[in-house]
């Protein structure tokens, strides 16, 4: 356990030092900006059309659609990139066959580069995306109607249903770089699928504050995860981990 804790640490301070971990937060923080804008004017438009009574499931459905779009960026998005590029360089520089070299089994390898990179994207994903919906009931709908506007299944969607999506998919990207000769290249692979989950969930004719998309997100996140670890279990030998590190 111990062995699993110090590699977490070291896999943490790589990930935040490297520049694709430094770009990613940068690139986050620029884009919840006009995330947040578009929704702000979409909800005073909706707010000015009509009672509260009648744009209550647009109110609903605008808010969901942008804490799904502001925790797919924090959580999923940044998770990937921080999980991809210092594990390319640990290979380059051999310091993947030294993390091999001691008494640490090949899954928990695997947990704990998953866990330094989806730990920091959580961290920064749920204030995140928290604090844009607040923002948007403080600047908008407090104002308009007098009380804030949050649905549980919303909450439940940015609080669990993204979460486990980006640790399946964070499971996914670290299960990939240990195994190919290069990460980039085998995220790729990764990075298609979490286009074509954030793509596909929404257009199902799900509504995004509705418990059918909350349920939708857990579940996409739960296969991936799973998926993943039938795979680890059966691909995940330090033989096929050194062999990747050796054709770099």
């Amino acid at each position: 356990m111990g062995d699993f804790f110090a590699i977490v640490a070291l896999s943490l301070r790589a990930n935040l030092r490297h520049r694709q971990g430094l770009i990613g937060v940068i690139v986050l923080a620029i884009s919840i900006v006009p995330v947040f804008f578009a929704m702000k004017g979409t909800l005073q438009e909706l707010l000015a059309r009509a009672s509260w009574d009648v744009v209550r499931p647009w109110v609903g459905n605008a808010l969901g659609l942008s804490g799904y779009l502001v925790s797919l960026l924090c959580t999923v998005f940044l998770g990937v990139m921080l999980g991809v590029g210092a594990l390319t360089q640990e290979k380059a520089k051999g310091a993947m066959e030294a993390l091999l070299a001691a008494p640490v089994r090949e899954m928990a390898l695997w947990w704990a580069k998953v866990t330094a990179c989806f730990l920091p994207a959580l961290v920064l994903g749920i204030p995140a995306t928290i604090g844009i919906l607040w923002a948007l009931n403080v600047t908008v709908i407090v104002p308009a109607v007098g009380k804030a506007f949050l649905p549980a299944p919303i909450l439940a969607t940015v609080l669990l249903g993204v979460p486990l999506l980006g640790l399946g998919l964070a499971a996914l990207v670290n299960l990939v770089g240990l195994l190919v000769a290069n990460p980039n290249l085998g995220s790729l692979a990764v990075v298609v699928v979490v286009i074509a989950v954030s793509n596909i969930l929404p257009r199902l004719g799900l509504e995004f504050a509705s418990w059918a998309f909350a349920y939708a997100n857990m579940a996409a996140g739960g296969l991936i995860l799973a998926g993943s670890v039938v795979a680890a279990r059966f691909f995940l030998t330090k033989q096929r981990i050194i062999l990747s590190a050796r054709r770099l």
